[in-house]
């Protein structure tokens, strides 16, 4: 009896190393991973397509805000936001979330006019901005009009975007743009100069080729981050310009367990985390 449970636990746990090794090879991410504690020295990023802070649970901005102090961010890319508009009550959501986070300062970019308001991205920093300003990027034949958000900030600058959704074409358009814009305002910054954003686009999609002009991908293509209940696919992204300005990259990954509460409700993107020492 003895030798045979002995047997039912070695296969157990080589049935279990089969299935971690299968995992690797096929670049899938791990069931559950959350956020390390930040090292000294670290700068936390994040970016997260929250769908307007009502994709499932109305008005979750204190959640999210809790999951963005829980994990230590620095800095967070917001897409899909609502300002003023109707079907969000009239809330600045941008403003609601950098106040819950202790009234961060923050960047708000209208992409297109919205039920009374606007419908757009933004970014919000712990550390107080020294320019901000938004770019609007052509439609394209898109289905809606795009932005880019740019916080520069004493160390570094971060900026973020949502790329169309229905047409490859516009998006390419619409980084064509980008590059252009931030490679004639930060390609000879001494600072490093981040992206993040939701672009709706695969590892392997002319988009990504195109970006990769002038940006390199910091945070890994593996692991997927839509939709958030079951993630198949990897559309969001962080990326760095490349401007000659090193960086240091800590961890990068793709967050789905917070104590704040249940992530997969929060929005149906999942957010993503890149540490980076800046020199």
């Amino acid at each position: 009896m003895k030798r045979r449970l002995e047997l039912l636990l070695t296969l157990f746990l080589a049935a279990g190393w089969i299935a971690c090794a299968m995992a690797r090879m096929t670049g899938s991410a791990p069931e559950r991973t959350e956020a390390p504690a930040k090292a000294p020295g670290v700068t936390r990023l994040v970016t997260y397509n929250v769908g307007v802070f009502n994709k499932y649970i109305r008005d979750d901005y204190r959640l999210v805000a809790d999951m963005m102090r829980e994990i230590g961010a620095d800095a967070v890319c917001l897409n899909e936001l609502d300002s003023c508009a109707v079907r969000t009550r009239g809330v600045f959501q941008l403003e609601r979330v950098a106040g819950l986070m202790g009234g961060w300062d923050f960047c708000y970019g209208p992409a297109m006019p919205f039920q009374g308001g606007a419908y757009g991205e933004g970014v919000m920093t712990r550390e107080p901005a020294v320019r901000k300003f938004f770019v609007p990027l052509p439609q394209a034949g898109g289905a809606e009009p795009r932005v880019l958000a740019v916080v520069e900030l004493p160390r570094f600058v971060i900026a973020t975007t949502h790329l169309d959704h229905v047409s490859a074409e516009a998006q390419v358009e619409q980084v064509r743009e980008i590059n252009r814009v931030m490679r004639e305002r930060y390609g000879r910054s001494v600072k490093p100069v981040f992206l993040g954003g939701d672009l709706n686009a695969e590892p392997g999609s002319e988009t990504l080729r195109e970006l990769r002009r002038a940006w390199r991908v910091l945070s890994g293509t593996d692991a997927g981050t839509y939709p958030s209940d079951g993630p198949t696919v990897c559309i969001d992204y962080f990326l760095q310009l490349d401007n000659g300005v090193a960086c240091d990259v800590v961890d990068a990954r793709v967050l789905d367990r917070f104590r704040a509460g249940d992530v997969s409700r929060a929005s149906d993107h999942l957010p993503v985390m890149l540490d980076i020492k800046l020199e």
